[in-house]
């Protein structure tokens, strides 16, 4: 009996035995076949990024070449597209991209830049010609460098970055990464810095102020109608607006040198006493009360216990859509629950309208009957006001169609295009 047991016990070790060998030994081929698809994955996609720089450089380098704005839009439509392409690759590289963060910001405003010279119906100007001059130099040096880690890479002298981490000691390879490298590069990188109406031209100020610290503390307790000694200051950051936080009771208060930005409150509301009209008359006398000027509703809607407004500024009975304030109010006892002014801007803006009504609906398209138009003052992606009549119409599909045509010149300067019905 007790060798029949040995026998069963020998017998059931040895499959266990075999077992966990075919199950490492898959494992093991598993894993090599992962890392050899981590490994050309990583390698295509430096590819691609070398590719997309080396595309881009060759699109500026023939920049100063043209002299009609067909040619000039056309260059900036594949810049623009290069751009992209070259920061959609380097961002799939198998490390942070937040590392290169100069290369990527640099990426973004080459194509953000060469995005804004289109369809600006002229050829480049002498500024705009030296400026993409500078950046087709840059590009070059990029790609060269690229060019030249590559190279590196397939001589081994550089090694792929991986994602993989292993245990200290256990399969690690040696050598320099292809980071290092371009981190090392990125430390002598110098971006050229553009002032140009776009996203990353360093545009208008939102919210421009020279309130000192006293009294931006001093805005923020009559905001919330408290004395200054029950304020209790959470944050502070630096930078030329140099916002504040503060607290009071269940309240935060957030104010840079223009004033009270934004206002929360941390505490639940569960019931729902008030209707919507009674929240929008709070919502107003809020507005009317801390000398915010005429304003109106834009959107409402109800959440929960909140209600939730959206008001755009009105100068001149000219809509102000792109200056808007955003406040929610407590359906219990109609206290503000949450404010937002950050992308207000108080101070009146110089309007004029060269181009009467007429002259802008000719720009129109053939067939599509604008039912109503409004004088509306809206925002260049570099924060430059533009005075438009805004048409709005239904198409033959039943979608609402909002066309911006600029008072200055008579020219498109938006189209959206929303929902059926």
């Amino acid at each position: 009996m007790r060798k029949k047991a040995k026998i069963l016990l020998i017998s059931y070790l040895s499959v266990l035995i075999i077992t966990l060998s075919l199950y490492a030994w898959a494992g093991q081929a598993g894993l090599g076949w992962y890392r050899r698809a981590a490994n050309e994955s990583a390698s295509l996609a430096y590819e691609e990024t070398v590719r997309a720089v080396q595309s881009l450089a060759a699109v500026l380098d023939r920049s100063p070449y043209a002299t009609d704005s067909e040619m000039c839009d056309r260059i900036c439509c594949d810049a623009s597209a290069g751009a992209a392409a070259a920061e959609s690759a380097l961002a799939t590289l198998p490390f942070s991209t937040w590392e290169l963060e100069q290369l990527s910001a640099w990426l973004n405003t080459v194509g953000d830049y060469t995005r804004s010279l289109c369809g600006q119906g002229e050829p480049f100007t002498p500024a705009q010609r030296q400026q993409l001059k500078q950046l087709a130099a840059q590009a070059d040096d990029f790609s060269e460098t690229l060019l030249g880690l590559r190279e590196e890479l397939q001589n081994r002298e550089l090694r792929m970055d991986s994602r993989e981490k292993r245990l200290r000691n256990v399969g690690d390879e040696t050598g320099p990464l292809l980071s290092d490298a371009l981190l090392d590069y990125e430390a002598d990188f110098t971006p050229l810095r553009l002032r140009y109406d776009g996203k990353f031209g360093g545009g208008e100020d939102a919210r421009g102020g020279l309130l000192t610290e006293a009294e931006m503390r001093s805005a923020a307790a009559d905001f919330a109608g408290v004395p200054e000694s029950e304020l209790r200051e959470l944050l502070d950051y630096e930078g030329a607006d140099g916002r504040r936080c503060y607290q009071v009771g269940d309240r935060e208060l957030c104010v840079s040198r223009a004033g009270v930005e934004s206002l929360s409150c941390s505490r639940l509301v569960w019931e729902e006493k008030l209707d919507m009209d009674r929240a929008r008359r709070a919502a107003e006398d809020f507005l009317r009360q801390r000398g915010f000027g005429e304003t109106e509703l834009l959107a409402e809607e109800q959440s929960a216990c909140l209600a939730l407004f959206r008001y755009a500024r009105v100068q001149d009975e000219v809509l102000c859509p792109d200056c808007v304030l955003r406040i929610a109010i407590a359906l219990d006892d109609g206290s503000v629950y949450f404010f937002d002014a950050s992308a207000y801007r108080p101070e009146p803006v110089s309007m004029s309208w060269p181009v009467d009504e007429d002259g802008a609906r000719a720009a129109l398209p053939e067939g599509l009957e604008a039912a109503a138009v409004r004088r509306m003052l809206l925002r260049s992606a570099g924060g430059k006001a533009v005075p438009c009549y805004v048409f709005s119409a239904a198409d033959d599909q039943g979608r609402t169609v909002e066309i911006a045509v600029r008072a200055d010149t008579g020219k498109q300067f938006r189209i959206r295009v929303g929902a059926e019905g």
